[in-house]
């Protein structure tokens, strides 16, 4: 095999895990982000959504929806980038998905829904991070 056709099967593979990653972040950051708009709605800490303490409806969840979809579309592809592509997809996802709910309800004890995106996506490298070390240290 040339090089060129080498290079041209690394770019790829490269360029399908970064589709594949922006989908698996819009899937997987818009439940978690449900989930946590959910818990700041609870907690009476919504920020600017309008719910007061305990009022959660179905409205909150597809706000939540939307929210994590749009952050995991941008997080998760740089996340793969700099780390997931040396450990694979199914390594991080159980880490990462931890991570973002622990950061993003810590977020939402702390404070209102802006901070919980903050933490959220804070816990999200954590946890990718965390499974990246793990990997790395179990080779050797």
């Amino acid at each position: 095999m040339s090089d060129e056709n080498t290079f041209l099967l690394k770019a790829g593979k490269l360029a399908l895990g970064f589709c594949e990653s922006v989908l698996l972040g819009i899937a997987g950051g818009s439940i978690c982000g449900a989930a946590i708009l959910s818990l700041n709605v609870l907690l009476g800490r919504s920020g600017t959504t309008g719910e007061r303490f305990g009022g959660w409806n179905w409205a909150v969840a597809v706000l939540g929806l939307w929210y994590g979809g749009f952050f995991g579309a941008f997080v998760t592809p740089l996340a793969y980038v700099l780390l997931v592509r040396k450990i694979g997809f199914q390594r991080a996802l159980c880490p990462a998905v931890a991570g973002t709910l622990i950061g993003g309800f810590a977020g939402a004890v702390i404070g209102p829904a802006p901070l919980a995106v903050v933490t959220g996506i804070v816990g999200f490298y954590i946890g990718v991070c965390w499974a990246t070390f793990k990997r790395s240290t179990a080779k050797t």
